[in-house]
């Protein structure tokens, strides 16, 4: 796990083997909103989460998509954002890189976006 600083927000790298695996096999999979939320897989059994999605066209099909997940239901995690850049090659997608951090509820730790645990 590596951390990268970015506007004075720290970030977890996540590996994207795993994703790519995944998603191989999949056309049906069309905008870069559902390929991100694919890759978040909220449990369905866990109620409608509060989402903002946006997405940014970087080049030709490359996109940088944006999942924020606000107001979780856990008891010291607020929220969660996850940024990922994606390329869209015929049919399928490759996700080229996960960054990832969250936000602490108030006394449970930061209340900023990073990475430090929460209490």
């Amino acid at each position: 796990m590596f951390s990268i600083i970015s506007c004075s927000e720290s970030f977890e790298t996540i590996d994207t083997e795993q994703i790519n695996k995944d998603i191989s096999a999949y056309t049906e999979i069309k905008t870069p909103e559902q390929l991100i939320l694919f890759y978040y897989n909220y449990p369905k059994n866990e109620g409608k989460p509060e989402l903002k999605l946006t997405k940014r066209k970087i080049d030709n099909q490359v996109y940088e998509i944006t999942l924020i997940h606000d107001h979780q239901a856990d008891d010291s995690q607020r929220a969660e954002k996850i940024i990922m850049t994606a390329k869209k090659i015929g049919e399928k997608w490759n996700v080229e890189k996960i960054l990832r951090n969250w936000k602490c509820r108030d006394g449970r730790g930061h209340t900023d976006w990073g990475t430090e645990n929460c209490d």
